[in-house]
């Protein structure tokens, strides 16, 4: 069966959910509190691995306990399967109109009542303890209605006082039964069989015939919806759910833990713990018992014998985790080593990096997560783990960043064999290529969870993993090229991807093809961009405009990165007359007036004495707005006017421009060869 929806009601802070679908691997995104944990909790009772059922007193809705809980039987968890080929014939052999059925519903109540419905809706539906009940009552009726003809009346009597004293206890069962209607059934075959016994003449036949009838339909009946409900438990997948609170202690106090086992056997980390030894193959109280003997009194020959039988269960348990952890785990080559010490039970760990043994609780915590997550995945799900459906709850919670990457591949992995549906507020931890796989948690303004997968929410503190998630995504598509030219903004990039298409048409020198244009999004964001290219090793020129704050960033640029020819600044005002000049210079005064002149729908700008002392054609296109009274100048709207001119009426763009930026795209190519050394002024052609 493979999930492909579920429903979560009245559970904690969730009023109820409404139908949330499901991938093979979903994600669900929300800050801390918004409900994540109880959500997955909430589903894992459907069916769980842990064997932990509803507690109404702890989970109920707080605010509704007093008033609500008693009132009915609640349900919880509703879970939507779809039918695998070989499942649908299954389930054909047991009844012909099931053979139709594509997909079933379960939904499980506090009371641990577990309703199966199924889709398309069958003509007959599945006998309920209640509607048995109503069916047995109908008979008992039929019983007491009875007439015996003449002279058979005492007889009779018998006949129906034993009946009805069946009847009665078979009703009285229907009220307690939990064996899932095995009872009810072979309490109603008995019914049957005392009616064989008292109908052997003719008379007793025809009497008897209706309540026999209605006996044997009511016994087809239920033993055929027995089948069909044992079929659907017995498929309905275990969830094995899983949170930061499952960890294992490297060191196991056998004493403290039998004794925690006793009182508190769901407690998360008792459960984790007791997978542990079912995985290692050990009897923790013989192995507390045997501490004892073996630090207190002479060693028996039993005792002897059962050291030895421990360490061999020790030493294969060992090697059989590591092994299998090796090719499920690939952040790095671990080894395992269980060991067996007086009252202690201890995990040691080594790995490819470093062959030292540090006990579980030293390594990493997103580490012993794992490896407690693997212990209880391997015992729990059993052979049945290629059904399992996976619910982890911050998996990658204690990981750096790239290691959270590193978990998301991984778990795409596991979900090739097990749905796996896990939760996180890390944007390291979304796929921003595969957005259909998120669900977001977030809480309503009533302060109850909601789920939300087709429009996001206006939840900002829900949305951060995603749009952090998104920048992160963009920003690993700067690693793609391994030569790239840095320029401080947005309009720069246009005008220079602009000039390049435009030279290259004109069969003139261009930026070499394999240089990707980043806008750095302003001089402060130079040095980190900058460093972290190179971090990844990417060949950066930083082309900088020739103004105070280019020239400073540049010089730091120099100092602290491009040592060794790393990388290489070039200065904009190192190709024109103006040592200052920003990219819109090399434009000329004329042309760049004309494209503010379109930008803004202007008819006359004229430079007056005191623009003219302002160095830098945009910087003097400022002031004259500001003496004017203009709108605020923004200079992308004419840096798109340029680009535009450039790409579809080149001809507006004077010569003068072309040579000038053919120089520039001539000193970044050279700056991107090896030992390359462009440092120096440029010659200025007219």
């Amino acid at each position: 069966m493979r999930l492909v929806a579920f429903r979560v009601q009245n559970y904690k802070k969730i009023q109820d959910t409404g139908w949330i679908t499901v991938r093979d691997l979903t994600v669900f995104v929300g800050k801390n509190e918004a409900g994540k944990s109880a959500l997955f909790r909430g589903l894992s009772k459907l069916n769980p691995s842990d064997g932990e059922r509803y507690d109404g007193l702890k989970e109920f809705p707080r605010r509704h306990y007093t008033s609500k809980f008693k009132s009915q039987d609640w349900p919880v968890a509703s879970a939507k399967f779809e039918l695998s080929e070989s499942e649908k014939n299954e389930l054909a052999s047991i009844a012909r109109e099931l053979r139709k059925v594509t997909h079933i519903t379960y939904t499980r109540y506090y009371s641990w009542k577990l309703d199966i419905d199924f889709e398309p809706e069958l003509t007959v539906k599945l006998l309920s303890n209640s509607e048995f009940l109503e069916k047995i009552e109908d008979i008992e009726k039929v019983i007491r209605d009875l007439a015996a003809p003449e002279g058979r009346g005492e007889f009779l009597s018998q006949v129906k006082t034993h009946l009805l004293a069946m009847i009665s206890s078979i009703k009285d069962l229907c009220q307690t039964d939990q064996s899932g209607g095995e009872v009810l059934i072979s309490e109603t075959e008995n019914l049957l069989n005392e009616i064989a016994i008292h109908a052997s003449e003719d008379w007793q036949i025809n009497l008897l015939a209706p309540v026999r009838s209605g006996v044997e339909q009511l016994s087809m009946r239920a033993r055929t919806s027995n089948q069909i409900r044992k079929w659907a438990e017995k498929h309905l997948p275990k969830f094995v759910y899983f949170d930061r609170y499952d960890i294992i202690d490297s060191a196991v106090h056998l004493p403290t833990f039998i004794s925690q086992l006793n009182s508190n056997p769901t407690s998360p980390r008792v459960r984790a713990t007791r997978c542990l030894f079912e995985h290692v193959g050990l009897d923790v109280n013989r192995l507390a018992e045997l501490g004892r003997q073996y630090y207190g009194s002479e060693q028996s020959e039993e005792v002897r014998r059962y050291i030895d039988e421990r360490a061999i269960h020790l030493s294969s348990a060992s090697n059989a985790m590591t092994q299998k952890f090796q090719d499920w785990w690939e952040q790095r080559r671990h080894k395992f080593r269980y060991q067996a010490d007086g009252d202690y039970f201890r995990i040691w760990v080594s790995d490819d990096l470093d062959p030292s043994e540090i006990e579980l609780d030293q390594r990493s915590l997103g580490m012993q997560y794992f490896f407690s997550f693997y212990t209880v995945f391997l015992v729990e799900a059993q052979d049945q783990h290629q059904k399992a459906i996976l619910l982890l709850d911050e998996p990658g919670l204690h990981m750096h960043g790239t290691a959270q990457a590193k978990v998301v591949k991984f778990l795409e992995k596991l979900a090739q064999q097990n749905q796996t549906l896990y939760t996180t507020h890390s944007p390291f931890m979304v796929d921003a290529n595969h957005l259909e796989r998120v669900r977001i948690v977030y809480e309503d303004n009533d302060g109850t969870t909601k789920v939300s997968e087709n429009v996001w929410p206006r939840d900002r503190d829900a949305l951060f993993p995603l749009q952090a998630g998104l920048g992160y995504q963009l920003v690993q598509s700067l690693f793609i090229s391994k030569r790239q030219l840095i320029v401080e903004g947005i309009t720069d990039y246009w005008i220079l991807k602009a000039l390049d298409l435009a030279l290259k048409q004109r069969e003139r020198k261009g930026l070499r093809d394999d240089v990707v244009i980043v806008p750095s999004g302003g001089v402060n964001n130079l040095l980190p961009l900058v460093s972290m290219l190179i971090g990844h090793d990417v060949q950066v020129v930083a082309l900088l405009d020739g103004d105070e704050p280019g020239r400073r960033e540049g010089k730091k640029l120099t100092e602290k990165l491009f040592a060794g020819n790393v990388g290489q600044c070039l200065f904009i005002g190192d190709f024109v007359e103006n040592n200052e000049a920003e990219l819109e210079d090399i434009f000329g005064e004329e042309t760049y007036l004309e494209s503010v002149k379109k930008a803004f729908g202007l008819e006359d700008l004229r430079f007056e004495k005191e623009e003219e002392s302002v160095s830098g054609i945009t910087n003097k296109v400022s002031a004259l707005f500001n003496r004017k009274g203009y709108a605020r100048f923004e200079k992308w709207k004419p840096a798109g006017v340029l680009r535009d001119w450039l790409l579809n009426e080149p001809h507006r763009i004077p010569d003068k421009v072309y040579n000038i930026a053919e120089r520039i795209f001539e000193a970044i190519n050279k700056a991107f060869e090896p030992n390359a050394d462009v440092n120096g002024k440029q010659t200025y052609d007219g």
